[in-house]
């Protein structure tokens, strides 16, 4: 693991920092999502890549779910959230190192005012991670539909989820920047929360997890931040964080979008 990424995401990691790593990555553009297969922007066309607006480099994603808003993960927005004209969304672009797809600029950050940070086996962890973004202007773009209230039906064990991310293909490594996909069972609450896997740190009210708990191989990983899980064509999560990347018994940890349906609603009214 790499010093200020934590599982999934940057969050102290400088403006700095992220053109280091981009210039460090143009030479090699490699992929993102361990396991998996590429994708194509155009066929996912609500999901977005997360970056500073003078780097190419996305160090999160998020999900169009109107055409100015965007669901990513809290900890995306740490270092924008008196800035947010810094951050720029991208879609329709399958390699960030092209020129392709729509650049906008972000007018406006919402974070959760529970945020908050904890340390569990020596990774950080996030509580109440969700943050919507309002654009500058709107993305000509399908919309995904979040989870409501009463979606409990989504997070059913052995569900089909997808997932998708420009990050890298394992912890710590530094080769992000292809689009990729993959599939994922979604995880029971009692497995994720046994003393073998995350324990006490698992939090059903917040959380689900998604992965193979036995044989591991297949997971979003850093960078990926923000980025959704998609359960029969609804974003049912945000991914937030975890151990490592496809470890077996450590799934994925994502924010439970319909645990926090009625705030992102409530952002989706505002200008």
């Amino acid at each position: 693991m790499i010093t200020a990424i934590g599982k999934r995401a940057v969050t102290a990691l400088s403006t700095t920092a992220l053109v280091s790593a981009a210039l460090l990555n143009t030479a090699t553009p490699a992929a993102a999502v361990q396991g998996g297969q590429p994708a194509r922007a155009a066929d996912y066309p609500w999901a977005v890549a997360v970056k500073p607006v003078l780097v190419p480099f996305a160090f999160c994603g998020g999900t169009l779910i109107a055409p100015t808003k965007v669901l990513t993960a809290g900890h995306c927005v740490d270092a924008f959230l008196k800035t947010p004209g810094l951050l720029q969304v991208v879609s329709g672009r399958d390699n960030m190192w092209s020129s392709k797809g729509t650049k906008v600029s972000v007018a406006r950050v919402w974070r959760d005012p529970r945020y908050a940070t904890f340390t569990h086996k020596g990774e950080t962890g996030y509580r109440n991670d969700v943050a919507v973004l309002t654009l500058k202007s709107p993305i000509n773009a399908p919309t995904l539909p979040i989870a409501g209230p009463d979606s409990s039906d989504l997070y059913e064990p052995g569900r089909t989820a997808r997932i998708l991310g420009w990050g890298t293909t394992s912890s710590g490594a530094l080769d992000g920047g292809v689009l990729r996909t993959a599939t994922v069972p979604v995880a029971a609450d009692s497995a994720c929360a046994d003393i073998d896997s995350y324990g006490d740190a698992y939090d059903p009210a917040q959380y689900t997890c998604a992965g193979d708990l036995a044989r591991g191989g297949v997971d979003t990983c850093d960078f990926d931040s923000g980025t959704p899980l998609v359960v029969d064509g609804v974003l049912a999560g945000i991914t937030s964080w975890g151990i490592g990347c496809g470890k077996p018994g450590l799934p994925g940890l994502y924010t439970r979008v319909s645990a926090f349906s009625s705030e992102i609603t409530a952002q989706l009214n505002t200008p």
